[in-house]
């Protein structure tokens, strides 16, 4: 398998298009989650995917700061 620095100018471009795209994706699936487990009809909004990316944000850091 090749590494990152090793990857044709192409395939760069793609990694980072996939990246972009999961990164703008998540906090979309993230409502979704929400509102199948508990019927709450969050609507898909910028604002609700802003608030999905700080609600995300905050418990990525408590989780890796929970450790230390």
């Amino acid at each position: 398998m090749k590494k990152i620095s090793e990857l044709s100018s192409w395939g760069a471009a793609i990694a980072i298009i996939i990246i972009v795209a999961v990164a703008i994706l998540f906090p979309f699936l993230f409502i979704w989650a929400l509102n199948t487990l508990f019927n709450l009809s969050i609507g898909y909004t910028l604002e609700t995917w802003s608030a999905a990316v700080l609600l995300q944000m905050f418990l990525q850091t408590k989780i890796s700061t929970k450790g230390k």
